[in-house]
């Protein structure tokens, strides 16, 4: 099978929250034919918060594909079909119709537009911190929100084999239950297709942060209350592909 690139995205200035979730709050959102990743005994979901200054598909012409960067939050968990992990994406929010609609619609991924601000300040060397603001405005949409100010506390180095880092960033596939075939989708069962993600390691630090509004989970049920797990990256640069 021939892969070819297909869109290429460069983020920067990610925050990472994990939460333990009561697994039967997430079941009900998988389709049939996934099942529930844990680590420590428990099930998983996280927030993904971040600054896109680059992404378009390839065959998407530059003048219809936003030339300023955007913030993007991901809500996911974390599945297996069979014996392949990946993620599962509960909500995307963008702020940028255009890759809402994307998103939405040849990648299988819930995605709705937000109004969204990134602010990052600068020290002499590193990012010292950032503000980040989220709140969906999609027409007929339930209202979700993230406002988180955050900041890296320490080096970033490669997530440590066997951690709950390692468990949660570390994965290159994505699952949907998206109903029409897509060729950035291949078909992995009865009701479920995979993409994949090219993408050197992750580097992350310990992170602070200071999260005073957060929705996302609530249109889906979701209790992300509880004590979070976080950590921080400076950037990515992700290659998803299609298939021939």
């Amino acid at each position: 099978m021939r892969m070819d690139t297909a869109l290429t995205t460069t983020g920067r200035a990610v925050l990472f929250v994990h939460w333990r979730v009561d697994a039967d709050q997430l079941r009900p959102h998988l389709p049939a034919g996934l099942a529930l990743d844990t680590y420590d005994g428990s099930a998983w979901a996280s927030v993904l918060a971040f600054e896109v200054t680059e992404a378009r598909p390839k065959a998407l012409p530059a003048g219809l594909w936003p030339s300023t960067a955007f913030g993007q939050v991901n809500l996911r968990t974390y599945v297996r079909h069979d014996d392949q992990p990946g993620v599962y994406f509960l909500s995307v929010d963008a702020g940028t119709r255009v890759g809402a609609a994307a998103l939405h619609s040849a990648m299988g991924i819930p995605c709705y537009v937000a109004s969204t601000s990134v602010d990052i300040r600068r020290g002499s060397e590193a990012v010292e911190s950032v503000s980040f603001r989220s709140r969906r405005s999609q027409a007929s949409q339930p209202a979700a929100a993230l406002t988180a100010d955050y900041a890296p506390d320490g080096t970033a180095e490669p997530v440590e084999p066997g951690s709950l880092a390692e468990f949660c960033i570390e994965r290159r596939h994505w699952f949907t239950d998206a109903g029409q075939p897509s060729p950035y989708l291949a078909r992995a069962g009865p009701g479920v297709r995979v993409g994949e993600i090219d993408r050197d390691p992750w580097q992350v630090a310990p992170a602070t942060a200071d999260v005073t509004t957060n929705s996302l989970g609530r249109p889906l049920g979701l209790d992300l209350s509880g004590e979070p797990h976080l950590h921080y990256s400076p950037g990515f640069q992700s290659v998803v592909t299609t298939r021939r």
